[in-house]
């Protein structure tokens, strides 16, 4: 991120200026705390783990969990808590509706699938480790 930043301004100065620039911002870099992520980071790292998760399972799981996903989405629960998601006044309250609904979502699908309660699991486990 502070690269992008810097970028600009290093392609304007000196060679001798710009390795300055750079090392007072690697200085200054390490001092500063640890960021909270924004609700927006949040709800990216829910799925880039989830799509992770799931690009690692067979040809098999992913026709089930495909077919699963199917039947899940005309499904009454599955559809407030989507509505829910849309319906968010604020970035935290969109946080927890996203949870909610993938809560929903994974209960629903071992509930119709059975057999895909391992790759639930792991799902699971990802999603939870993003927040």
């Amino acid at each position: 991120m502070k690269a992008l930043f810097i970028y600009p301004l290093m392609r304007r100065l000196p060679l001798g200026l710009a390795r300055l620039v750079l090392v007072g911002v690697m200085i200054c870099g390490s001092e500063l705390p640890a960021q909270t992520n924004s609700p927006a980071q949040i709800l990216v790292q829910m799925d880039e783990r989830r799509q992770h998760v799931i690009s690692h399972f067979s040809l098999s799981d992913k026709m089930k969990f495909r077919s699963a996903m199917g039947a899940v989405q005309s499904n009454p629960q599955f559809i407030a808590a989507n509505s829910a998601v849309t319906k968010a006044a604020t970035p935290e309250a969109q946080i927890e509706a996203r949870k909610t609904l993938a809560k929903v979502k994974l209960e629903l699908l071992e509930k119709q699938d059975p057999s895909l309660r391992s790759a639930v699991e792991k799902i699971r486990s990802a999603e939870a480790s993003a927040l």
